[in-house]
């Protein structure tokens, strides 16, 4: 189990910027006023994950190799550069410089994807379909770790310590995730001599349209959910401290609660089994947040998150193992980037919608909109699992991208 631990860490790093982004930082300017279409403006910050897919190739062409990876120097340099964007947002003083934390913000998240492409890529290539369900297990339970990070110990810390300190803190601890990948060696072969290198092909693109399409409508009514989750629990009434104790509490046991399920479940019935019946529970949950947003308050809206996080966890679990069995060979990282850029695309779309919209109308009609949202997507989710999965049914094992399976320390 020792070899999955460097998963952990760069899936946990991810989560924390992710989490500072669009909890901590929201969080922080929620409590200070800010009114929901201001904060809309923050998701912007989270572009660069929808476009990643552009440059994805040049770095899968240009990664540079470390302890016989050959996306791990790429990607220890990019997490050393994030740590010191970090510390320079605490310098810049909140009340005067929204535009450049904004700004700087969006650099943050550019570093972020263009890790997450060499992460993901040695997920894949160090992985067969064999131990790939305990990699999704880390990709997924690492994200949901790094969330309390970026949101309970950074709103902790700030309102205790203040702004600048809050961000040094999560600089130390980006620093203290490169230290995993650099103890435990994770192996893969070089690319074969006369292989096709990545590229981005429009014309390439039909071949995974399907996947791509599967991918944009999976988990958008979460998406909305999980984007409204940290202001409604704030005008319900709680304070930074409890909103970060929340936080943590979602991303540890109600997640990890998700992530054992999923787990289990793709383990014991496989991949595609899941996906439908996964998602045949999310219009529930949105139409129970509906019906009862007149009767609730912070002790029932923090038990429905709490659910809503669950199911998440295991929504992420089974689409990114059915994602990882979709990619090309000789372009693992590029493929599964464009998956993320589309998943993020929705994400930013959604949030920036429901914050908008939520702010014109209040919280029910939206709540409303997003079960009517999750029951209309599943026509089309079936129709893309019936054609996905067989030929995934059809298709022999992948092929093994590592010399081995074991990890040693250097």
């Amino acid at each position: 189990m020792k070899r999955y631990l460097p998963y952990w860490s760069y899936y946990a790093h991810q989560g924390m910027v992710s989490a500072l982004t669009m909890q901590g930082v929201v969080g922080y300017f929620r409590h200070a006023g800010a009114d929901l279409a201001q904060l809309s403006w923050l998701s912007l910050a989270m572009l660069p994950w929808v476009g990643k897919f552009l440059w994805a190739p040049w770095c899968e062409r240009h990664a540079r190799p470390l302890r016989g990876n050959r996306y791990l120097g790429s990607l220890v340099a990019l997490q050393l550069c994030m740590a010191a964007v970090i510390a320079c947002i605490g310098l810049l003083p909140p009340a005067r410089a929204a535009g450049a934390i904004v700004a700087a913000l969006t650099l943050l998240s550019l570093l972020s994807a263009s890790h997450g492409i060499y992460a993901n890529g040695i997920a894949i290539c160090t992985t067969d379909a064999r131990s790939r369900p305990l990699a999704n297990v880390a990709q997924v339970g690492g994200s949901y770790l790094g969330i309390p990070l970026g949101s309970f110990v950074f709103l902790a810390i700030t309102e205790h310590a203040g702004w600048r300190y809050g961000f040094a803190a999560i600089a130390a601890l980006s620093l203290l995730l490169a230290i995993p990948p650099l103890l435990i060696r994770q192996p893969m072969q070089a690319t074969p001599a006369g292989s096709a290198r990545p590229r981005l092909r429009w014309r390439d693109l039909r071949g995974i349209g399907p996947a791509l399409a599967l991918t944009a409508v999976y988990l958008v009514a979460m998406r909305g959910l999980m984007a409204l989750q940290t202001v409604l629990l704030v005008d319900a009434g709680l304070g930074l401290s409890a909103l970060g104790e929340v936080v943590t509490i979602y991303s540890t046991v109600a997640s990890g609660v998700g992530i054992a399920l999923g787990g289990w479940a793709m383990r014991r019935f496989g991949p595609w089994r899941c996906v439908l019946p996964v998602m045949l529970s999310f219009p529930l949950i949105a139409g129970v947040l509906a019906a009862g947003y007149p009767r609730f308050g912070v002790r029932e809206w923090t038990l429905a998150f709490g659910a809503v996080n669950v199911a998440a966890a295991i929504g992420f679990v089974t689409l990114y193992n059915v994602l990882m069995g979709l990619t090309r060979p000789h372009q693992p990282a590029s493929d599964y980037a464009l998956f993320q850029s589309t998943d993020m695309a929705v994400a930013m779309l959604m949030s920036m919608a429901v914050l908008r919209v939520s702010d014109v109308t209040g919280y029910r009609p939206v709540l409303a909109l997003l079960a009517a949202l999750a029951v209309a997507s599943l026509w089309p989710a079936i129709r893309l699992c019936r054609r996905l999965a067989r030929p995934a049914a059809a298709a022999p094992p992948p092929a093994v991208h590592e010399p081995s399976l074991e990890t040693s320390h250097g």
